[in-house]
């Protein structure tokens, strides 16, 4: 009996701070990449609508891999579509692994997790973001790739 109250104890104890960690994140979302090869036209879309105006964020890619993946770097291209019309595009290349090989990230079994923050600023406007991701390697195909994501979250600012 005592057993099971220390398991509930941990468990809520877990889902509590779980959701404490969590209350900065605005948006997060994932999206597989079809039979883990992303190709040029397998663009990756994230929107989220914004109901407040001038929220100061941290801007995060995220990506899955696995330890098979045959490139230690990636180049992304990074699409920005904001509510006042503006539109940006990005060249982005993340490191995923140092000169010697080791894989950078969080590695677990042969699943590699990267998050690398790609902006920290003010979202002005209330509305719409759309960001598109696109491979930009010169090989079509890249095999290994597992899902790529977008976290968006609070960013404090000290005043």
């Amino acid at each position: 009996m005592k057993k099971r109250v220390n398991q509930i104890i941990f468990g809520v104890f877990f889902l509590v701070n779980i959701i404490a960690c969590d209350s900065d994140v605005i948006y997060s979302e994932f999206q597989p990449v079809e039979n883990n090869v992303w190709t040029y036209e397998d663009a990756k879309v994230f929107s989220f609508d914004m109901t407040e105006d001038t929220v100061p964020v941290k801007i995060f890619i995220n990506l899955r891999t696995t330890t098979d993946y045959p490139y230690s770097n990636i180049f992304m291209y990074l699409y920005s579509y904001f509510p006042n019309g503006y539109k940006d595009k990005d060249t982005l290349e993340f490191f995923l692994a140092k000169p010697n090989g080791e894989w950078l990230g969080e590695v677990s079994g042969t699943v590699i997790e990267n998050t690398a923050l790609i902006t920290k600023g003010y979202l002005i406007d209330k509305g719409k973001y759309t960001f598109k991701l696109e491979q930009a390697m010169y090989e079509d195909s890249l095999p290994e790739i597992l899902d790529l994501g977008i976290t968006v979250k609070h960013l404090d600012i000290e005043k």
